[in-house]
């Protein structure tokens, strides 16, 4: 997994697409694409999650004057990708807000992911003939009465030869690391401390529960059997 984040500027991609597109031209991409699910054990707790329009709707838009403009769309993707994933993390349960004190959730939390920085490069010629795409998530858990557990930030890069033409790299490129935030969020979101904490907590107050249950069971049995025997003994 990639630790660091790669240098990728817009300026160094003008220079070269500035022999191309003169007359200004523009480029749209619609990221297309399936996950595999991830090997890991759900967590059995409900988990409301918020994929607000800013995140299913998302469009990057960059322009560099009068010689490219790109449209980067990726929400369909992001639904697809965090659907899949927290689904198979938790029982998810879709929500429309964030709990608030005076509106507390149901369920065991509440999580928002953001996509909150996008950066791409796509240069037309030149030795480096390769679209890559950098990516940066934040995930938001809440409890139950809105307070914020942890702001955890996940980033994703992705690198594909051009072959064919640039749209369809930079498509590659995004799907690789739309799924290196994937695979991030699997395996490192549950091992963060305040997500570590938060696990054990939900999880100790239905073993509590479970056992409150199965107590008041129990004794529910004993009264009918101490009825039945008074009964008989009559």
């Amino acid at each position: 997994m990639r630790s660091y984040r790669p240098r990728i500027s817009a300026q160094s991609t003008v220079a070269v697409l500035g022999l191309f597109c003169l007359g200004g031209c523009a480029s749209q991409v619609e990221v297309d694409a399936q996950f595999p699910t991830p090997l890991i054990e759900q967590v059995p707790l409900t988990v409301g999650v918020l994929l607000d329009e800013a995140l299913t709707e998302y469009e990057h838009y960059e322009e560099i004057p009068e010689q490219i403009t790109w449209t980067i769309r990726l929400g369909a993707a992001n639904r697809v990708m965090l659907e899949q994933l927290l689904g198979t993390m938790f029982m998810m349960v879709p929500v429309d807000a964030v709990p608030t004190a005076d509106s507390a959730s149901e369920h065991d939390g509440v999580i928002k992911p953001e996509l909150e920085k996008f950066e791409f490069e796509v240069p037309v010629r030149g030795r480096d003939n390769f679209a890559e795409v950098w990516m940066q998530y934040r995930l938001k858990l809440y409890e139950p009465d809105g307070d914020l557990i942890v702001d955890w930030p996940v980033s994703g890069y992705g690198k594909s030869e051009i072959m064919r033409d640039r749209e369809g790299s930079l498509n590659e490129a995004a799907i690789v690391a739309l799924r290196e935030v994937g695979a991030a969020i699997a395996t490192q979101f549950p091992i963060q401390p305040e997500v570590e904490y938060w696990l054990r907590e939900r999880q100790n107050r239905m073993q509590v529960a479970d056992s409150t249950i199965s107590l008041s069971s129990e004794e529910t049995n004993l009264v009918t059997e101490d009825s039945t025997t008074g009964t008989n003994d009559d």
